[in-house]
């Protein structure tokens, strides 16, 4: 039984036959065993009975023999597809000379198929121009020998029908056949530049976290030589009291004096090595020296205060809060209509600082592939480092961080 998906089946057969040297094989022995059969069975291509041409023991056995040969020529057809029809197109006429039979057209059906599917372009358009020429010769030679116009007719399109078939069909499974391969190599190429594009996303997103890393180490290792720098001073004040209490005869009360001003000293350098200890990360580079940073330096700054600036701050909260603020001013200018206003708030407890500017409405918007943001995360580190909290988000058309950081940093909330 003929079933739908069986008829699907045969027809992407019959577009695209099977390939290759087996299958080669199987086309010549199958035409032979056919042809050989319509020989037994005396059908004859031309529909005539007597040949053209009188053989020597009769025409069949020729017949077989050329119909041998010609399968057996078919082998070489993937090799040589032109020299192969040609050879065939040989042996069809001295078969037709000799009377006919439909095993010889079925192997110049298959050499014209093969011609039209495999060989090269001007190959196929002279064989075309030769089968359409024989075609229309067909035409003239009946009309010239005066031949009825039905006559004509029908000899035209027995001659069409036999030459041009199989061209035809060669020549739409030869389209299938490159609209595969076009079809492959598009897919193939879609398949690279997904995979390209992964890989760029990838290395986008890897040498975002690379900056992220660097910017916070980078920080951090400001910040440690921020405090070391205080530290320092804290100790040399030490030495130098130390130095004059040591340098006179003995004097109790100038004695106790610079103990109590070196007791003062290391106390305050305790606290600032128990601040650096916290942000200090190992692999920084300790021995760059930079200038201390704090809010005594907030006109260095494209800011607008409001209010008081808070003193006498701890040096690690007065060098965290110079530093965020530095950043929001950065920020503000980078994407921002103009400076950003600050506001302080210092009780006993914490320090609060809230930074705010107007947000661009123009701006466009940026890939976050393309950005590494760093600069949040450095403020949020620096205020995270001393135990304190940093929130940044815009309300309506305003930019808001807002910043507390305890006036004791290390110690347990």
């Amino acid at each position: 039984m003929v079933t739908p998906r069986r008829l699907a089946a045969l027809t992407r057969w019959l577009r695209t036959p099977p390939r290759g040297p087996a299958a080669d094989r199987a086309y010549s022995l199958t035409i032979l065993l056919a042809g050989l059969a319509l020989l037994a069975l005396d059908v004859k291509m031309l529909g005539t009975d007597q040949p053209v041409v009188a053989a020597p023991g009769g025409a069949t056995p020729w017949q077989v023999a050329i119909l041998l040969l010609g399968t057996s020529v078919l082998l070489a057809k993937r090799r040589r597809p032109v020299l192969v029809l040609v050879a065939v197109t040989l042996l069809v006429v001295a078969d037709v000379l000799l009377g006919g039979s439909l095993g010889m057209y079925l192997v110049l059906f298959d050499a014209l198929f093969t011609v039209a599917r495999a060989a090269g372009r001007r190959a196929r358009a002279v064989v075309l121009g030769v089968l359409v020429s024989l075609v229309l010769a067909v035409l003239v030679t009946t009309v010239a020998l005066g031949a009825s116009p039905r006559d004509v007719v029908q000899l035209t399109l027995v001659a069409g029908s036999l030459l041009l078939p199989p061209w035809w069909w060669g020549s739409d499974v030869r389209r299938s056949e490159l609209l595969a391969a076009e079809q492959s190599r598009r897919a193939d190429a879609e398949r690279a530049r997904a995979d390209l594009a992964r890989a760029h996303a990838d290395d986008v997103a890897r040498i975002a976290a690379l900056d992220r890393d660097r910017a916070v180490q980078d920080e951090r290792a400001r910040m440690a030589r921020d405090l070391h720098d205080v530290v320092a001073g804290h100790l040399s004040a030490v030495a130098i009291h130390a130095e004059a209490a040591l340098a006179g005869p003995p004097d109790e009360p100038r004695d106790r004096a610079a103990l109590a001003a070196a007791r003062a000293g290391s106390l305050a350098a305790l606290a600032e090595m128990r601040s650096m200890i916290l942000v200090l990360r190992a692999g920084a580079d300790a021995d760059a020296a930079t200038a201390p940073a704090g809010l005594s330096r907030v006109a260095d700054l494209d800011v607008d205060v409001v209010g008081d600036v808070p003193a006498d701050l701890p040096t690690a909260v007065d060098h965290a809060a110079f530093r965020i603020l530095q950043e929001a001013a950065t920020n503000a200018r980078k994407h921002g209509t103009g400076p950003a206003a600050v506001r302080f708030a210092a009780d006993g407890d914490d320090l609060e600082m809230v930074v705010e500017n107007a947000l661009r409405t123009d701006a466009l918007p940026v890939d976050p592939a393309l950005t590494s943001s760093t600069g949040l995360q450095t403020m949020r580190e620096r205020a995270t480092a001393l135990g304190g909290t940093l929130t940044a988000a815009p309300t309506g058309t305003v930019w808001r961080v807002h910043v507390r950081l305890p006036l004791r940093p290390g110690d347990e909330r």
